[in-house]
């Protein structure tokens, strides 16, 4: 307000002073500095007036949703309005401090002169897990001589999610063998083809890969082979979310963990294994056992948010959850901390005949003894112990489990 204030009182000054040495001096050049003032006054009262009038401006995402370390392309379309021309046009887009480190070209110096379509494209590489907010769209513009600035804000609120990139496994053998009987696959691609428990008569709807030839030969009748159906699998995921577990170590020890998590999440809500979830960060947040179709959804929308900024110790998190499970469950921890607590914990839930997958998240860090001895204790749990370097390298662990872990 002030400096239009200012600026109004300047050039009105000028005109009259200029007005005034031409009244009382005349000739040539005093007239002439009035009507010059008087030129550049009436280009700075339209500039400040006609510049950004009625400019409209359209933003455009690649995507909503995408993975960690995919890019995201960003394209704002500028349409300015009215006839008056514009020198320059600084166009900005505001962003979250986070994603001001993924680019510095989110802003653009333009000269458009009479041309009214402006585009400012950019691109955000390597996008961090997380869910952003794009937010306004900057129009800065001024005259030729820097006098008169003029600015817009074009109000709009563009939010992206960033889910934990997933690791397709091939191969995780983990069964419960105190599960036997209590919940079985519900789907057709659970039998066991190797194993053929009996016949039976032919009913209408068996497919022809599971008529049993010969006995249907003997015996006149069509006969459809019975298979044996494997139990499937009631898990809970526990990820350490307890921000002193994480002191001293790299940032990306943890993204490590949410990528182990959600992978593995994958992998069992692709075979219809009964998933929970329990990461108990500044927002304790627990989702129960289910089959639901929607079951992974609900657990990547957390993992993608979630921080390492808990309160609560790991062995105290978990606790509070397997007072929850049934018999037969397993509980499969992500955690980069392995303690003594924590094994007397797992001897626990062996005793209340809950199976236990430890995913030991250890980045770069070298294993000392006292690793190695409890990680042997744990075996005698019948605990699963795997050991997790690189993202990369999960389907290779899966495969090697235990003894995977004794060879580190």
């Amino acid at each position: 307000m002030w400096k239009t204030f200012l600026t109004s009182f300047f050039w009105s000054a000028l005109l009259v002073i200029t007005f005034a040495n031409g009244q009382f001096q005349g000739g040539f050049v005093p007239w002439f500095l009035f009507y010059v003032s008087l030129l550049l006054a009436a280009y700075e009262w339209l500039t400040a007036r006609r510049a950004l009038r009625e400019t409209s401006s359209v933003r455009t995402l690649s995507s909503h949703k995408l993975s960690a370390g995919q890019t995201l392309d960003v394209d704002v379309l500028v349409t300015v309005g009215g006839r008056w021309p514009l020198p320059w046009m600084v166009v900005e887009d505001a962003l979250p401090t986070r994603l001001l480190l993924q680019s510095g070209t989110n802003r653009e110096l333009h000269f458009p002169g009479f041309h009214r379509k402006l585009r400012l494209s950019y691109s955000l590489p390597n996008m961090p897990r997380g869910k952003f907010v794009l937010g306004d769209t900057w129009l800065v513009t001024g005259d030729l001589f820097g006098l008169t600035r003029k600015e817009a804000v074009h109000r709009r609120i563009d939010e992206v999610t960033v889910y934990p990139r997933v690791i397709p496994i091939t191969h995780w053998h983990t069964v419960n063998k105190f599960n036997t009987g209590n919940s079985y696959a519900q789907n057709r691609m659970s039998e066991d083809s190797s194993n053929v428990i009996g016949v039976r008569d032919y009913a209408p709807g068996d497919r022809l890969s599971r008529i049993h030839w010969r006995a249907s030969a003997r015996t006149g009748q069509l006969k459809t082979k019975e298979f044996e159906l494997h139990v499937t699998n009631d898990l809970m995921f526990v990820l350490n979310c307890a921000e002193q577990a994480y002191v001293g170590v790299s940032s990306q020890l943890f993204e490590l963990a949410v990528t182990t998590t959600a992978s593995l999440a994958k992998y069992a809500v692709a075979r219809k294994y009964s998933v929970g979830l329990a990461a108990y960060g500044r927002e304790r947040m627990t989702i129960p056992q289910s089959r639901n179709l929607e079951q992974y959804m609900r657990i990547i929308e957390h993992l993608a948010i979630v921080q390492a900024d808990g309160a609560d110790e790991f062995h105290d998190s978990i606790l509070r959850e397997v007072n929850y499970l049934s018999r037969g469950s397993t509980v499969v921890m992500v955690t980069p901390v392995l303690d003594d607590k924590l094994i007397n914990l797992i001897g626990l839930l062996e005793h209340r005949k809950l199976k236990t997958e430890l995913f030991y998240v250890v980045g770069g860090r070298p294993l000392d003894e006292a690793d190695h001895a409890r990680i042997g204790k744990m075996a005698t749990f019948g605990a699963h112990t795997y050991i997790l370097r690189d993202e990369n390298e999960l389907d290779d662990v899966l495969r090697g489990a235990a003894s995977y872990a004794s060879n580190i």
